[in-house]
């Protein structure tokens, strides 16, 4: 016998987490599906997260608060002090959301790859589940896609319904170490074409002795583009560290899904390509629109329309709240497409000596308080001269109520 579920969620990230404790909440019979063997930190082990995300029951997940970032172009550095989140440790942060929706009442699978949509009629009915020798076809009213944009089985409403993947022109590769023996205090950006075009690599601290460090660019390889960004960049913070531990990954950064849903399915999180393209910074967006797109599926399951034109509800209300400030990172990231490495240079010259200026750089690129921070970075003559008065005044526009 077939069990039958009203919601699907396929992924157990942020995202899809969020939507399985929300639609649980909401009342619905919630069947979460993960591919690894465990919910947390298989892709990335530490997140740079803004403040709002780290709500009190997740503060646990916290490794270090961020009070100063350096940011480094090929010829210029600059410290900037200020409150800008903090390090999470993905490990212990994902898995606090897991705890939360099984106490809301959604069912956990772990090792278990959601494979193909069971689609009939046009609409999406459930999924195809296989590990091994084992498999099973799992029914439900609405299949919630946060399976993200790694690999092979994800991204299922843009592969196996839209048929298309993502550019690889405007996907970005990455590759994280755990460093060990580091005495890294705080967060390290660096901006740098060679290494990481279209990118940057960074540094994290991770508790006492250990200290994250990635790179992510588009056309590289990822592995060979860390460890050469290790081997050649002296960094002092790393003098004695070691690579204990590898995350790969890769990001979709060529804007969002349109639409992110159809009949019987939605798409949330990096799956439908919710990725502010600046930074690479995508937490906030799958939380806020996982929870959307639970709460959304449960009501539509209730009235009865499964629909995409009865889901286009959540396609239309996350993009009100978070299309504008995606839009924002795509335009400022490609105005750093031509010379990005002259225009950073020209951009930590333009901060030095204003510390008003220098926070509100911080915040445009991790899309937090955008509106003001953006109006104040572009008061100055100078720093819109090298992002572009057209990208400017797009910006700016985009900020308007």
């Amino acid at each position: 016998m077939v069990e039958h579920y009203d919601i699907i969620v396929v992924g157990g990230g942020p995202a899809g987490l969020a939507a399985a404790k929300a639609a649980a909440g909401e009342g619905g019979k919630v069947l979460l599906l993960e591919m690894q063997s465990q919910i947390g930190g298989q892709t990335q082990s530490a997140t740079w997260a803004p403040a709002s995300v780290v709500s009190q029951p997740l503060k646990e997940a916290v490794s270090n608060e961020v009070h100063r970032v350096k940011l480094n172009s090929p010829h210029q550095q600059l410290s900037v002090d200020g409150d800008f989140g903090a390090i999470l440790d993905r490990r212990v942060f994902d898995k606090l959301l897991a705890a939360e929706a099984v106490a809301s009442g959604a069912e956990v699978w772990v090792s278990c790859p959601a494979k193909e949509l069971i689609i009939s009629d046009n609409v999406v009915k459930g999924v195809h589940a296989e590990a091994g020798t084992w498999a099973e076809r799992l029914e439900c009213e609405i299949v919630i896609d946060a399976s993200g944009a790694q690999g092979q089985w994800s991204s299922l409403l843009l592969r196996k319904l839209f048929k298309r993947d993502w550019s690889r022109e405007l996907l970005a590769l990455s590759n994280e170490y755990i460093m060990a023996n580091a005495s890294a205090r705080e967060v390290e950006l660096f901006f740098n074409s060679y290494f990481a075009p279209l990118g940057y690599a960074w540094v994290y601290p991770f508790g006492r002795r250990f200290a994250m460090v990635g790179i992510r660019g588009v056309r590289i390889h990822p592995d060979a583009a860390l460890d050469e960004f290790i081997g050649r960049r002296t960094i002092p913070s790393l003098e004695h560290a070691v690579p204990i531990a590898a995350f790969r990954g890769q990001l979709p950064i060529e804007g969002a899904l349109s639409p992110t849903c159809a009949n019987g399915i939605l798409s949330v999180g990096g799956a439908a390509g919710q990725v502010y393209a600046l930074s690479g910074e995508g937490l906030r967006y799958a939380l806020a629109c996982g929870e959307l797109a639970g709460k959304i599926a449960v009501d539509a399951i209730v009235e009865g329309d499964v629909s995409k034109e009865a889901l286009m509800g959540y396609d239309q209300s996350w993009r009100a709240k978070f299309e504008p400030e995606l839009r924002i990172g795509q335009l400022l990231h490609t105005s750093l497409r031509t010379s990005p490495d002259q225009k950073m240079d020209a951009l930590l010259s333009s901060l030095a000596g204003d510390v008003y200026l220098q926070r509100a750089f911080v915040n445009v690129f991790m899309g937090v308080e955008l509106a003001e921070s953006l109006k104040s970075l572009f008061s100055s003559d100078e720093i819109s001269r090298i992002f572009g008065r057209e990208t400017v005044e797009k910006a700016l526009a985009l900020c308007k109520p």
